[in-house]
């Protein structure tokens, strides 16, 4: 079995009174895990999407270790390769941050403007990373399955009604 960390899976969470967001049960076990069972997490925005991604610890060592294979490989084929210029990208606009045992976190507020949120996240998880969502962004984007656009637009519709936080 495979060491990798997979998340998957979606929730929602609102903002509580001190501006702190609860990180899913599923999703606060396994970056738990992903950090060596430390509450850390580690949280960057998405280069093409629009959202805020999370992981654990060692997705952080495996975004190192990927640019340095990939330095490896443009020495081996001869090629040009900018590795710092790369972990920059990768690397630079990663922050760590701490949750408590009941999962609530403060979202860095760089990282809360680019992605839009304000008082409300959406947790989808794809894979090595989640990605946290502002509801909103996440309907409007058409290249997200219309399962979970339809079941994000339910909550919204719910929340406005009345009937969710």
């Amino acid at each position: 079995m495979s060491d990798v960390i997979l998340y998957s899976g979606n929730a929602f969470s609102v903002a509580d009174g001190k501006g702190r967001f609860v990180l899913p049960l599923e999703m606060r076990k396994l970056v738990n895990q992903a950090s060596g069972g430390q509450n850390r997490l580690c949280l960057s925005v998405h280069f093409d999407n629009g959202c805020a991604t999370g992981f654990g610890l060692s997705h952080k060592q495996f975004l190192f270790d990927e640019v340095e294979e990939l330095e490896r490989l443009a020495r081996e084929a001869n090629r040009p390769f900018n590795g710092d210029l790369e972990r920059e990208n990768r690397l630079g606009t990663i922050e760590d941050v701490n949750f408590d045992d009941g999962g609530r976190f403060f979202l860095h507020p760089d990282i809360k403007e680019e992605a839009g949120i304000t008082d409300a996240i959406f947790f989808y998880g794809v894979g090595r990373y989640f990605q946290l969502w502002k509801p909103e962004a996440l309907v409007a984007s058409p290249d997200r399955p219309a399962l979970i656009r339809n079941k994000v637009k339910r909550w919204i519709d719910a929340r406005a009604a009345g009937d969710g936080k």
